[in-house]
């Protein structure tokens, strides 16, 4: 009964767009669901036709930043 939660995510590369998401659970955040942000941030800043790259990371609820 666990949810996904994304703490945040940045951008750490322009070549190609890098983002990196600090998650809860690397098994909860879905493929699916990677390609759904992935078409969202196309959509958003016009980057149809370029590669974008992500990292998922754990975190911890208790650390911070």
């Amino acid at each position: 009964g666990r949810r996904l939660k994304i703490y945040y995510m940045t951008q750490v590369s322009v070549q190609p767009p890098t983002f990196v998401f600090f998650v809860n659970s690397k098994q909860l955040f879905h493929f699916s669901y990677q390609r759904y942000l992935e078409n969202m941030i196309r959509d958003t800043f016009g980057l149809t036709g370029t590669p974008i790259h992500f990292v998922v990371r754990e975190r911890s609820e208790k650390q911070g930043g």
